[in-house]
């Protein structure tokens, strides 16, 4: 499933908008998003797995939601490779990071996705692969997210969900994703 970067909670794409897809994916037990973001040439100031990666540079972010349940995972790669696991037990956990009566430490994942980049001078993209179990037919709320950062300003953000307002933690907004069942090849060729 391929889908494009948006900024539906808007009339009209903002000043600054940058196009990109998002391509989703899965196989053998792991998840896969791969991004293409088309712009100037990404930076980041990240130099460590777990920072706040969304605050320092561009950031292509992946938000995975099994349909039925509360909880939901995010996740952030930079393009200079490092990565941001957190695991929310529903909306509220992110509710409570941004009062800030609960410290982002309290939410990571304790995982670090196997993730590629790579940069152009047209733009960048990210590949995040993540461990889902999952058989045919399980359905998966999704979303991929980018924080675009312009060399003065702030950052251009877009999701490749239909959020009415300018939040990417509404998983009511994501896409469904169904697994599907992968054919076998066929011994007779």
């Amino acid at each position: 499933m391929e889908l494009p970067l948006l900024q539906s909670w808007l009339p009209a794409p903002e000043k600054g908008f940058l196009p990109g897809s998002a391509r989703f994916s899965w196989g053998d037990g792991l998840f896969r998003l791969e991004a293409t973001f088309i712009g100037d040439v990404p930076t980041s100031r990240a130099t460590a797995h777990g920072q706040r990666l969304w605050e320092l540079g561009d950031v292509a972010e992946l938000f995975v939601q099994k349909v039925g349940q509360e909880s939901y995972r995010e996740y952030q790669v930079s393009p200079n490779g490092f990565t941001l696991a957190l695991r929310y037990p529903d909306t509220g956990g992110v509710a409570s990071l941004r009062s800030g009566s609960r410290m982002m430490d309290e939410f990571f994942a304790g995982e670090i996705p196997a993730v590629a980049c790579t940069s152009a001078p047209e733009g960048w993209r990210a590949f995040l692969e993540i461990p889902l179990p999952a058989c045919p037919g399980d359905s998966f709320r999704v979303s991929c997210c980018r924080y675009a950062y312009p060399k003065e300003g702030s950052p251009v953000i877009s999701s490749t969900s239909l959020h009415p307002v300018r939040d990417f933690h509404r998983p009511q907004d994501w896409t469904v994703f169904t697994v599907r069942a992968v054919p076998l090849p066929d011994p007779a060729s």
